[in-house]
């Protein structure tokens, strides 16, 4: 009897093993992927080729839309009178949401950038139906902190500028983001 329990004991050790070792290979795979997300949605921003216009942008199954805005005829005066804000040398750029599900979550900025959006492979995943699945990219070029639309359906709003979604904007400390409305999880840009 006794070699029974051991047995059965042993077995039961080797399948708790192999289900860490499955979970642990499926969580590096999902952090490649994620990876590799982030590698291409930076060489996509570095690339000089010309995107496709609105009318040929292919359709995203998993987006959702609430409320379709076109394209803007203008550009908040307060937008086009920002002054493009160069990064100190020294600091570190981050994403510290203020409000939301996400409150209090810190995340930096690097110059691969980061993804947001509702599918998992985001760098910061928002559960929100009027957030697209690939909504939003925020990275560094040239030294500068840059904030980009990823043709989301509802739009990414920056500070108080509720009826003029932003394409691409540079980003200055203190600027607070809103991806897909105004009432939900709010992040603001900040440089130490």
């Amino acid at each position: 009897m006794l070699k029974l329990y051991i047995f059965w004991g042993i077995f039961a050790l080797v399948l708790i093993g192999v289900g860490v070792s499955v979970m642990s290979a499926r969580r590096r795979n999902s952090r490649q992927k994620v990876n590799a997300a982030a590698e291409s949605v930076a060489t996509a921003v570095t690339s000089t080729t010309p995107t496709a216009s609105p009318q040929e942008a292919p359709f995203d199954p998993n987006a959702t839309r609430i409320l379709a805005r076109g394209v803007p005829t203008h550009t908040s005066s307060v937008l086009q009178n920002r002054t493009e804000a160069t990064l100190p040398t020294t600091g570190i750029a981050r994403l510290v949401c203020v409000g939301g599900t996400q409150k209090g979550h810190i995340f930096p900025v690097t110059a691969a950038g980061i993804t947001v959006g509702r599918d998992p492979q985001n760098a910061i995943i928002l559960d929100d139906p009027r957030v697209s699945a690939h909504h939003a990219w925020v990275g560094i070029i040239d030294n500068k902190a840059i904030l980009r639309d990823l043709r989301s359906s509802n739009g990414t709003f920056l500070n108080a500028q509720i009826d003029s979604p932003v394409s691409e904007v540079v980003l200055s400390p203190g600027d607070t983001i809103f991806f897909g409305g105004h009432s939900r999880d709010q992040f603001r840009f900040l440089v130490d």
